[in-house]
């Protein structure tokens, strides 16, 4: 059997399957590919020091992140426009908060829900700090975005992204850093 690390609570051992992706679940925290991402990626860019000065805004809170950036980080806020959870409830496209305010912004598969995903990633890109970090994952679907004009009855969302959905953000941020699972040795 594969045999796999957790970055999140330390397990090693084998991952179960989830609907059609193999080894996809960590037996013992639950959490799937996406959020171990996450992990690997803030465990890589965010050490103890760094961590305790950095003003974090999430977006979409996942649970065992919220848990993280409150015990890890300066400060906590979490948002989301419908979910009652949360410290704030805000539209992205209008994120009410002054310019250079976060020096986080973790917003993990949101984007690809907002109608208009261009105003949103600007907004991000308002709220930061000149050093911040805009933390925006989105599902790889296809080598092309595909946008629709309005959400189709049938899904969820309102674009299906692409490869080329990075060229949104390298049009706003003056540096954009792609992680591949590849990168990590799990």
């Amino acid at each position: 059997k594969y045999k796999y690390d957790c970055p999140i609570c330390g397990y090693n051992g084998p991952f179960m399957d989830k609907n059609n992706r193999l080894r996809a679940k960590c037996p013992k925290c639950g959490e799937l590919e996406r959020a171990r991402m996450a992990m690997l990626v803030l465990n890589q860019i965010y050490d103890e020091k760094k961590a305790s000065e950095t003003d974090v805004l999430h977006i979409s809170p996942e649970n065992f992140l919220r848990k993280h950036f409150k015990e890890k980080y300066k400060s906590y806020i979490s948002s989301d426009l419908y979910r009652e959870d949360v410290d704030h409830q805000f539209d992205i496209q209008s994120i009410p908060y002054p310019d250079n305010s976060f020096d986080l912004v973790f917003a993990s598969h949101v984007l690809e829900y907002v109608e208009n995903d261009k105003e949103a990633i600007n907004e991000i890109s308002r709220v930061l700090r000149p050093e911040g970090l805009a933390f925006l994952p989105v599902p790889m679907l296809h080598k092309k975005t595909i946008d629709c004009e309005e959400k189709p009855p049938n899904k969820s969302i309102i674009r299906e992204t692409g490869e080329d959905y990075f060229y949104r953000y390298r049009a706003v941020f003056s540096e954009v850093k792609v992680y591949s699972p590849r990168a990590f040795d799990q």
